[in-house]
């Protein structure tokens, strides 16, 4: 399915509220956008990215998953 353009960027934020698995356009400036909802990281996409482990110790891991949070994710780290 080929986004929709809109006329608004206003618009368009809210046709991704109603549907954020579709992309949309809109006309912002006279140049064409495409605009898309991006999902919030879970645990297991942060992990995914760490890749396995090579032994680091607790607070280099913590270290890793604050700046995955940093960078898109949610929640704050368990303690350990």
């Amino acid at each position: 399915m080929s986004p929709s353009v809109h006329l608004t960027l206003n618009e368009a934020i809210a046709s991704l509220r109603r549907d954020p698995d579709h992309p949309v356009e809109a006309d912002v400036g006279g140049m064409i956008v495409e605009i898309r909802a991006r999902p919030k990281a879970s645990a297991a996409d942060v992990f995914d990215r760490l890749g396995p482990w090579e032994g680091e110790s607790a607070q280099e891991l913590l270290d890793l998953l604050e700046k995955a949070r940093r960078s898109g994710g949610s929640g704050q780290p368990p303690a350990l």
